[in-house]
């Protein structure tokens, strides 16, 4: 009954153009009936929670069920969350001025909340981010001088603006390009379940995956081991505005980074499964943010099927059974 429930949730919450335009594409793709794709994916919602865009990213229509049941998907990826995550914690990743303060000794950088009416004349002229204070998938999130501020934008936080290292730069100067780590607290034990670099493209000073940016799969050590991926599942082995070779890159202050967020991930008891953003700058890395609600797109794209045949579900239900035993959600 659950997933019947879960189903019908998802299709009252639907944008059916969005799917039947996505089910379209996947069916011309691959050379399928549109109809015959139309009734897969509602057996993949019922069968394994997935949502459309889960069947397009995870590439479902190629897949046979053995290997679609190893994925986490969207209702999964909630299930998780569920269990592991306290509602009433979510303000403290969600609203931005309250995790810069709770994360302080992270951040690594200035910033001030409007809706305090604080001043911040340590700017001067120099440029500034202005983010919504609830700002998610980098929308809202400006590049500007600093006498273009309004006060009345009492909704929004001013940062000092991040410096990255120029190796990190250099894939795209425009945007701060962040290292992507998902975390899952055991009771006292952090385990780091994904690693990749967001790099932003076209000019944007975001990026964000849903803005336009791209995304590599990193190793342990912190060094690009894919070609990179768009949402659009377009595959680049250079990046298109620098050029870049991607494969063998190797990101600087990576295990500096990682023992970071380890530290982080504890912060905050109530949530334990968390998404983090890290930037490296000349002296080492900052924490960007971290949400509570994981984005699991990532996780099992085309970059990560090129090598592998099952997707990430075994991982994931282990250490989440490991953690809702070693201590009561």
């Amino acid at each position: 009954m659950g997933k019947i429930k879960y189903l019908f949730q998802c299709l009252f919450r639907m944008n059916f153009g969005r799917m039947f335009k996505t089910i379209r594409g996947v069916a011309k793709d691959n050379k399928k009936l549109t109809i015959g794709v139309f009734f897969d994916v509602l057996w993949c919602g019922l069968r394994y929670g997935a949502g459309y865009v889960d069947y397009r990213i995870f590439d479902f229509v190629k897949l046979s069920g053995k290997r679609r049941a190893t994925f986490v998907t969207r209702g999964i990826n909630n299930e998780f969350i569920r269990k592991l995550n306290n509602r009433e914690d979510y303000y403290k990743f969600e609203d931005k001025s309250v995790f810069n303060t709770l994360f302080a000794e992270f951040v690594g950088r200035k910033w001030w909340s409007l809706s305090a009416g604080e001043v911040f004349t340590e700017f001067c002229e120099n440029d500034v981010i202005v983010k919504p204070i609830s700002a998610i998938c980098g929308q809202g999130i400006v590049k500007i001088p600093v006498s273009q501020i309004g006060r009345e934008d009492y909704d929004r936080i001013v940062e000092e603006v991040i410096v990255q290292h120029e190796a990190v730069a250099a894939l795209h100067p425009q945007s701060v390009n962040t290292i992507r780590f998902m975390t899952i607290v055991d009771f006292n034990e952090v385990h780091v379940m994904f690693r990749a670099l967001r790099v932003g493209s076209g000019g944007s000073v975001v990026d964000n995956f849903n803005a336009g940016g791209m995304f590599v799969l990193l190793d342990e050590d912190g060094v690009i081991i894919s070609d990179a991926i768009n949402k659009n599942t377009d595959m680049f082995v250079k990046h298109p505005d620098s050029g870049v070779a991607f494969k063998g890159y190797g990101i600087p202050f990576f295990r500096e980074a990682e023992v970071m967020i380890q530290e982080a991930a504890m912060v905050v008891p109530g949530v334990r499964y968390v998404s983090w953003d890290v930037a490296v700058t000349p002296t080492g890395p900052v924490l960007v943010e971290g949400n509570h609600n994981p984005g699991y797109d990532l996780l099992q794209s085309k970059v990560y099927l090129m090598d592998n045949e099952y997707g990430r579900l075994p991982d994931f239900r282990q250490v989440v059974a490991q953690a809702t035993q070693s201590e009561t959600v």
